[in-house]
């Protein structure tokens, strides 16, 4: 396929020659800040469209449409219009569809459970894979008959990428950081690599790609994910909610306890909520008559809530209050709705501060922390200074 200069080949990141070449079922590409393994992925795809003889169903999947929509969506575009493909071929925007000579490429979001199961896909790309589910896997492995590719920075020292999918006999894995990017613009290499001093533990991630591991600095490293389903039943539960709007997540969860475990369901994460969002999305799950601890630092928002028929009220907060609501969370066997997915990323990036000596202090870090506050906040708020806990 000529791009106008020369072939795709000729302006491709190893991550192309690696799913070009690989055998095997499933291509799964770990890797590191700006590897590029995604653009080259795509690069791929659209070769693939291209010099493919018989039509083909090629299905690229994100946990959300806005998310696939400014990231692989955006890429592919990008590639095609400068290949010449896009515009030779039909984009149907409201299905997020793109039509090629009989092949056909579909946008899929896995909030969408009905394109999850269904029809088949010759080549399914699962971008950003660790922020789906097994059962998202299960079902579009299921339905594709040819490759499934992935893509994912591995940002989770548990996953089930590692044990249910990279082990499989039919899987090739391919490890890329930046220095594998020969786009990679030179001040970029200079930012990523001030990362190696600053922060060892996401240079490990970040930087070379590798599996994170349980650090010194992270504050919660013994919480168990399970099915919301395996959640016992409540006589009362109480919700956390951490304000956010244009540059912080909303962030709401819900807490249950039953004598020393605590069993925690995100129920939101996303920006741009306004106070009568937050009221209208709390009734419409049936949660407005629940007990929601809210960030006292915005007294406005909580009388709005409250005026718009939702039970909110001030978090405790004060002095001592961050570390007493961590120690009172670590008192208890916490168990996280496998469905919670922010709440897991923020847990493994929830890291004491440390000091340029490498000295560990009992003062978090205080970002991407939105969750975090949320349950801070329900936890302490609700059960400090008890002595017998009522079942919540």
């Amino acid at each position: 396929m000529e791009s106008g200069k020369g072939t795709i080949k000729e302006f491709c990141n190893i991550q192309f020659y690696q799913t070009l070449n690989s055998k095997s079922r499933i291509k799964v590409h770990q890797g590191g800040t700006r590897s590029g393994k995604t653009y080259a992925i795509c690069q791929y795809l659209i070769y693939r469209l291209t010099t493919t003889k018989t039509p083909l169903t090629i299905s690229i999947v994100r946990k959300t449409l806005p998310a696939l929509k400014r990231s692989v969506l955006r890429d592919f575009i990008s590639i095609a219009t400068k290949l010449g493909v896009y515009y030779k071929g039909e984009h149907n925007k409201a299905e997020n569809v793109f039509r090629y000579n009989g092949s056909m490429v579909q946008f899929i979001s896995t909030d969408d459970p009905q394109k999850i199961r269904g029809a088949k896909h010759d080549i399914c790309f699962l971008n950003e894979s660790n922020e789906l589910n097994f059962e998202h896997f299960r079902q579009l492995n299921m339905r594709t008959v040819g490759e499934v590719i992935i893509d994912f920075n591995p940002s989770d020292p548990v996953h089930w990428l590692y044990n249910e999918v990279i082990e499989r006999d039919d899987c090739d894995l391919f490890i890329t950081t930046y220095k594998d990017n020969q786009f990679l613009p030179s001040e970029l290499v200079k930012e990523i690599e001030r990362i190696k001093e600053r922060d060892p533990d996401y240079w490990r991630v970040y930087g070379e790609g590798q599996r994170a591991q349980f650090s010194q600095r992270q504050i919660f490293t013994n919480w168990k994910y399970i099915p919301l389903a395996d959640f016992p039943q409540f006589d009362e539960t109480v919700i956390g909610i951490d304000f956010g709007f244009t540059n912080d997540s909303l962030g709401i969860l819900e807490v249950g306890k039953i004598k020393d475990k605590l069993y925690v369901n995100e129920l939101m994460y996303k920006k741009g909520m306004t106070n009568r969002d937050i009221a209208d999305f709390l009734k419409n799950i049936g949660k407005a008559d629940v007990l929601a601890y809210c960030d006292s630092a915005e007294p406005k928002s909580i009388v709005e809530l409250r005026q718009m028929g939702i039970l909110a009220k001030g978090a405790v907060k004060g002095p001592g209050s961050i570390n007493a609501g961590i120690s009172l969370i670590k008192e208890h066997e916490v168990f996280i709705s496998n469905k919670s997915t922010n709440l897991k990323h923020e847990q493994h990036t929830y890291y004491w501060q440390q000091l340029k000596d490498e000295t560990i202090i009992n003062k978090p870090i205080d970002a991407n922390n939105h969750l975090m506050d949320a349950l801070r906040y329900a936890v302490y708020s609700k059960f400090k200074n008890r002595t017998e806990f009522f079942v919540v």
